[in-house]
Order: structure tokens, then sequence, then C-alpha cells
């Protein structure tokens, strides 16, 4: 009797949300969205900021269109700085958090929803932003011509791409591999693991990435899993499709950072500077 009711009372404090999938890992985003930015390191967004900076004042920059701007947190740094930047995200959670982030910091600033494959605005921006992981999800050929076409679209003759994707040559020949990708307490106490059990197709042209998060504020325990596919990208498969959409690359970084070097087999990023034709 004494297990049972030991089992029962952690139960009752667990929460645990079955396998999901889609790009973006929409049900993640929902979860865990108003957490995002504790459990980013704010050192890596400061870091971000000020490589954007560099390549803006570089290219001449004075507006930018962030297409798959999460948290917002990158752009709102840039607009601190006296940018113009138009954040879109596909998810509606991450939409919600940017714009009470942008409020709070009185900083005027167009954060909406959207997709990177029809994205429309109507005018032409200096730079047009797609950091982190989303341009892996677009995993089908027409989907990422529909992307290029919609870079073109908003930028102006010679504007500059920032296109970030993880850099996986530095690991993907290890095709089963399980680490714990977070393992963090955020400022507000809350504590929170990313673990992830990932493999690759046979083909290596698709990681299959799948997540188990679990995040612990007080004595309450969320557990959820996710799955999605992501287009693998060499630096030379990248190159081809940017020369073939349009696009002349001019740099390449290992990470955004300033002086991040890109090194095949080290690197955590595959940064891709690409100006429009």
């Amino acid at each position: 009797m004494k297990e049972r009711r030991k089992s029962s009372a952690w139960s009752s404090r667990v929460r645990f949300s079955g396998a999901s999938s889609g790009p973006a890992h929409r049900d993640w985003y929902r979860a865990f969205a108003d957490l995002y930015d504790e459990w980013a390191t704010p050192g890596g967004i400061a870091r971000t900021v000020e490589f954007l900076d560099r390549q803006f004042h570089r290219h001449r920059v004075r507006e930018a269109v962030d297409v798959a701007c999460g948290t917002f947190s990158i752009d709102l740094g840039l607009a601190k700085r006296g940018y113009e930047v138009v954040g879109r995200d596909r998810s509606p959670e991450m939409v919600r958090v940017g714009q009470r982030a942008a409020r709070r910091a009185r900083v005027p600033a167009d954060v909406a929803e959207g997709d990177m494959r029809t994205l429309r605005l109507g005018r032409e921006f200096g730079a047009v932003l797609c950091v982190g992981t989303a341009f892996n999800y677009l995993t089908e050929p027409g989907d990422v011509r529909r992307a290029f076409r919609t870079f073109r679209t908003l930028l102006r003759p010679g504007g500059l791409l920032v296109l970030d994707v993880p850099n996986f040559d530095a690991w993907i020949d290890n095709p089963m591999n399980a680490r714990a990708e977070v393992d963090r307490r955020t400022p507000s106490g809350t504590r929170i693991a990313i673990f992830g059990f990932n493999e690759q197709t046979p083909g290596k042209t698709l990681h299959i990435a799948r997540f188990l998060t679990v995040v612990q504020v007080g004595h309450r325990i969320d557990i959820r899993f996710d799955e999605a596919p992501m287009k693998v990208w060499s630096k030379e498969a990248l190159s081809r499709a940017l020369r073939t959409q349009g696009f002349r690359p001019v740099g390449w970084y290992g990470d955004l950072a300033v002086g991040a070097a890109y090194r095949r087999k080290r690197s955590p990023r595959l940064v891709a500077l690409a100006t429009r034709l």
C-alpha cells in the first residue's frame, strides 16, 4: 500500500504528452512557447545580434524581415539598435510571445503569423533572415523552391539573405545518437531538460529529430515527446541551391557569431550569406 500511494502521488504531479509530428514541432511550441526565451541562452542571442549588426553595416541594411522569427528575441535586439525588423512565424504561440515582448520593450514591431513558402508583404527589404532550424523542416523540393522564391520576392536586388542551418557534417556519421540537447535551470527556477534521440535515413538526406522534453515548474512536471524530419544540407548542396535560385553566396560562417569561421567537422552551424542577383 505504501508503494502504491507513493506512485499515485508522483503521477498526480507528472503530465505526459505523446508523440507528435509536423513542421517545426507545432505541438512542442504550443506547449513551451512561454518558456522558450528563458532557456535560450541570453549570451547566444546577444552574439547573434552582434553578428547580424556587423553584417547589416557591411551590406548597408536598414530594414529586414525574419521569416521564422520565433519569439522575436533576436529581432528585438536588432530593433533596439535602430533597425526596422518585420517578423513572421508559423507558430501562433511563438508570435504571441514575440508580440508581448515587443510591447513590454515599447518597441514598435510588426510581428504576425506567416509561412515562408507563401509569404508576400508587398515590399522589398535590405535583408531576409532565416535562422535556427526552420529551413530544414522543408523536406520537399517544391517547398524549398517556394521558400527561395519568397526570399527573392522579399529582397531588393543586391539584398542580403542570411540562411542558418545545423552543420550536419560535424556529426552525421554517427547515425544513432542520444544526447542531452539542453540541461538548464532558468532564472525563474524552472528546470528544463531536452534529450535528442535522432537518426538519419540510409542515404543521409533526412535527419529524423526526436526530442524528449522535461519541464519542471515547482512540483509539476511536464513530459513531451516530439518527432519531425529535417532536410540535411551540406555546404556544397546549399551553395548549388542558392545559385540555382538566383543568389550569389558571399560568405560562410560556422555559427551566428562574429569571427566564427566555418569548419566542416567542427562548426555547430552552417551559416550562408548570399545576395540576390
